[in-house]
């Protein structure tokens, strides 16, 4: 799950941008959870108890513990951590250049603009992260997350199918898998007691089968009937108009 904190004094405008980061999400696929703090100081406080966030939308001109002096003391201990800094540009020039923006975002916000830059924090940050592990032969094995299209259970072996059309494999529980990706970025749907299914490769869907599109290739697979209300519920509210609904 992708971490996300906001910093801003001004509470009507968090209120906005968090609303926008959720419904982006959303519609990208992607599972996040948001923290808002009204100043950097407790940004910091959070930071400093153990908490560790992906991406900081965080306003430069703050009272308490202003936007800049927050991401230095920041950038000590966590030098991945992507900034979208918040306010005029030209005035915080240097000062930004010393802590490392990603972007920059002014007052009144741009939508089109946020919906890029999220898009392009949530693609950098993806880039350097998540493999799913697991033991085959002895041996510890991992492959990247948003390459997995899905997972299929047979006769306690679970198969690991990948966007080139490769596959994996390894012996357990498809239960056991479901659970370890309960809280990743991605969104994985269970259609099936054998199918864990990655979102962002479902193209549509009717209420007795998934398509999904590998390497250019469309496949379809069974939605179990006793699944079929849960996953059609799960898909319109992620789908924002992504999947197609037959």
């Amino acid at each position: 799950m992708l971490k996300i904190a906001i910093c801003d004094d001004d509470l009507g405008f968090t209120g906005s941008l968090e609303n926008l980061v959720l419904e982006e999400s959303q519609s990208m696929g992607i599972r996040v959870n948001t923290d808002v703090f009204s100043d950097g100081k407790t940004l910091l406080k959070s930071i400093q108890s153990g908490e560790r966030y992906g991406l900081i939308f965080i306003d430069i001109e703050m009272e308490q513990v202003d936007g800049i002096s927050a991401a230095r003391k920041i950038r000590e201990t966590d030098h991945s951590v992507l900034f979208i800094y918040i306010s005029g540009y030209d005035k915080y020039f240097k000062e930004l250049f010393e802590v490392e923006p990603f972007r920059f975002l002014s007052k009144p916000l741009d939508k089109e603009k946020f919906r890029r830059y999220f898009k392009e924090a949530c693609h950098r940050i993806g880039e350097t992260e998540v493999f799913y592990q697991f033991k085959f032969n002895k041996k510890i094995q991992k492959v990247p997350l948003k390459d997995i299209v899905y997972f299929e259970s047979r006769n306690r072996v679970v198969h690991i199918f990948l966007q080139d059309r490769s596959t994996a494999y390894f012996y357990g529980k498809l239960n056991n898998v479901e659970k370890e990706l309960a809280n990743s970025r991605k969104y994985f749907l269970r259609i099936h007691q054998s199918f864990l299914v990655n979102y962002d490769y479902i193209t549509k869907m009717n209420f007795f089968n998934i398509t999904i599109s590998m390497n250019g290739k469309e496949m379809e697979l069974k939605i179990s009937e006793d699944r079929q209300k849960e996953v059609r519920r799960q898909l319109c509210t992620m789908a924002a108009g992504k999947a197609v609904i037959e």
